[in-house]
């Protein structure tokens, strides 16, 4: 695996990088795809793959109004 790689794919949002070094060195990956059970919420994946190769994953719903303050966040962060 390259250390950084994004991707958007149909209605996937994928970003993971390998190795950073503010982190534990292992991989990591963030994945946001549209809730099929509640198509007003965003469904965002973390995964951590430890040392010994086995995944930990953590699971968020993001509402409209939780991505529209992340969005928010965002915007003023890349306009610094």
């Amino acid at each position: 695996m390259n250390r950084h790689q994004t991707s958007n794919q149909d209605q996937w949002f994928h970003s993971r990088y390998d190795g950073e070094d503010r982190d534990d060195g292992c991989q990591n990956e963030l994945s946001i795809k549209p809730s099929q059970e509640d198509a007003s919420r965003l469904e965002a994946l973390l995964t951590n793959v430890d040392f010994n190769g086995e995944t930990y994953d953590n699971t968020f719903s993001l509402t409209r109004e939780d991505a529209e303050q992340l969005r928010d966040f965002l915007n003023q962060w890349l306009n610094r």
